[in-house]
């Protein structure tokens, strides 16, 4: 028999190398704040989440337990690639995804995400008008469509989620939701790095 469906799936996109930071351990491993990105996002999932996968390379070690590792796609590489796999992990009802490197997004921005997505197939923030599609909410039946643009040859993650129609939350209604900013904070670099420190270490910590 089938496993059940889960109500809600926590998909960890965790496989950066960390390059761009200059770190001797991948992305997931950087230590910002006092804690690892790993743990930070992993913390803020466990909240608004049943289950929860994480997605990297096979290779790439990471302090998971093997329950919990979902391996990018063999000759595969990139958030799309991953975003797919993470989603054809388990049987959900609607599925959150974050990036490792969004350590300000909070499990009160997801919840407040989460409860605007009504019927459409996804909910995205949009920060400036740009989609952020690696902190959203996806319903089980976006995962077939972002499937099948990944077998099609797409690689781009905001091209891809297009055929989803998502609903972008952005501007005043971005606003209105409490640590709605973090959604724009990608840590990609020392300078990035040390810009979400302080922010950690400020008020809205």
């Amino acid at each position: 028999m089938a496993p059940a469906a889960l109500r809600s799936l926590g998909v960890l996109l965790a496989g950066g190398r960390g390059s761009r930071l200059g770190a001797a351990v991948p992305k997931a491993l950087v230590e910002c704040g006092g804690r690892t990105l790993l743990a930070r996002a992993l913390a803020t999932l466990e909240p608004v989440c049943d289950e929860i996968v994480v997605v990297a390379p096979r290779a790439m070690q990471l302090p998971v337990p093997a329950s919990q590792r979902v391996h990018d796609p063999e000759g595969e590489q990139g958030p799309l690639a991953a975003l797919v796999a993470g989603l054809e992990a388990r049987a959900f009802a609607e599925a959150c995804v974050l990036a490792v490197d969004l350590p300000l997004v909070t499990s009160q921005a997801l919840r407040a995400l989460r409860a605007l997505r009504a019927d459409a197939l996804a909910v995205m923030a949009a920060p400036g008008g740009l989609p952020q599609p690696l902190a959203a909410w996806y319903s089980s039946a976006a995962r077939a469509p972002l499937a099948r643009e990944l077998a099609a040859g797409e690689r781009s993650v905001i091209k891809a989620c297009r055929v989803l129609a998502p609903r972008l939350i952005e501007g005043e209604a971005l606003g209105a939701i409490a640590d709605g900013e973090g959604f724009q904070w990608n840590v990609n670099t020392r300078e990035e790095l040390a810009s979400a420190e302080r922010a950690l270490a400020g008020p809205r910590s």
